[in-house]
C-alpha cells in the first residue's frame, strides 16, 4: 500500500486504543520512561506468551528474555515513526530471538504442537488468535501481505489440529485460506454459503474447521497459563522501567529518519543473550 493511502487508512481506521499507543510512542521517543511503560503494557502479554510457546523453561528465564526485548526496543525507539514500526521491531525481536536449545515437551499435546510451529508462524498465530490483533495489524507488524498472513494462520491451525499442512492439496489449502479470511470479515450470507459449498468438496477441510472450533476454548487456558499474576507483572514492569534508566537511546541519523518516514528499513536487529 502506498504512503498516501496508508496515511489516510491510519487516520480513518484507528481505534481509541491505537490512537493512545501513538501518543505514548511519540512521548516515549522524547526519553519519557513512563510513556514507554504505558506503551509496553499493551505488548507485555504477547511477549511472555510467545516465549512460553517456544520452550519449556523457568518463568524467571522467560521474564528475563522479555525484559531484554523491551530494553532493546527502548534503545531503538527513536527509529520508529509509526506504531506499526514499533510492532515490527517487537515481532522481529521475538521471532529472531526464539530460543532453540531446550525441551519443547509439555504434558499437554496442544502446547507441544504450538512449540513445534516455526517462529514466524507462531508469532502470527499468537498475535492474531491470543492477543486479538486484526489481520491488518499483524500483517503490518510482520511486513507481509494479508493473504500471506492467512496462509500462515491456516498452516498453524492445521498443525495444531494434528494435520500436516504439507499433506493438503493446493485446492484444500486455498479453501482453508479463504475460510481464514472470512472468519475476520463481517458476516456475509452469500460468501458463507459459497464457502460452505466449496468446503463440502473437501472432507478434510471440514474436519479441520470442526477440530479448530473445538480447540479454541483450550487456547484460552494455554494463554492464561503463561500470564503472570499482578504482583509478578508489577515486578517485571519495574525491571523494564529500571532498564530504561540505564540504557541510553540510539539516535538515528537524519537520513535514517527521513527514509523511515516513507519505509521503515533503517534499524538494527535487537539481540537477546
Amino acid at each position: 500500500m502506498g504512503f498516501p493511502r496508508d496515511f489516510i487508512f491510519r487516520l480513518t481506521h484507528a481505534t481509541p486504543e491505537r490512537k493512545a499507543r501513538r501518543v505514548h510512542l511519540k512521548q516515549a521517543k522524547t526519553e519519557n520512561s513512563s510513556a514507554f511503560l504505558a506503551l509496553t503494557a499493551n505488548y507485555l502479554d504477547l511477549a511472555i506468551v510467545y516465549f512460553g510457546g517456544c520452550l519449556r523453561e523457568s518463568e524467571a528465564i522467560r521474564h528475563a528474555r522479555v525484559e531484554q526485548v523491551f530494553k532493546g526496543l527502548w534503545q531503538h525507539l527513536p527509529y520508529a515513526e509509526r506504531v506499526s514500526d514499533f510492532e515490527f521491531m517487537l515481532a522481529s525481536a521475538l521471532i529472531h530471538n526464539a530460543p532453540a536449545n531446550g525441551s519443547i515437551f509439555s504434558p499437554e499435546a496442544l502446547v507441544t504442537k504450538l512449540r513445534l510451529l516455526a517462529p514466524k508462524t507462531r508469532f502470527a498465530f499468537i498475535a492474531h488468535e491470543f492477543e486479538n490483533w486484526t489481520s491488518r495489524w499483524v500483517s503490518l507488524a510482520m511486513r507481509i501481505r494479508v493473504p500471506d498472513l492467512h496462509r500462515l494462520l491456516s498452516e498453524a491451525r492445521c498443525e495444531l489440529c494434528g494435520i500436516s499442512w504439507q499433506s493438503l492439496a493446493a485446492e484444500e489449502r486455498a479453501c482453508l485460506e479463504a475460510i481464514s479470511a472470512a472468519l475476520e470479515a463481517s458476516p456475509n450470507l452469500r460468501v458463507s454459503k459459497e464457502l460452505s459449498q466449496r468446503a463440502a468438496s473437501y472432507p478434510r477441510v471440514n474436519q479441520i474447521k470442526a477440530l479448530w472450533l473445538e480447540l479454541r476454548p483450550e487456547f484460552v487456558e494455554v494463554r492464561h497459563r503463561y500470564l503472570p499474576d499482578s504482583e509478578e507483572r508489577e515486578r517485571l514492569m519495574a525491571a523494564i522501567l529500571k532498564s530504561t534508566h540505564s540504557a541510553p537511546m540510539n539516535q538515528p541519523r537524519l537520513v535514517d529518519r527521513v527514509v523511515n518516514t516513507v519505509h521503515f528499513t533503517r534499524h538494527s536487529q535487537i539481540k537477546v543473550s
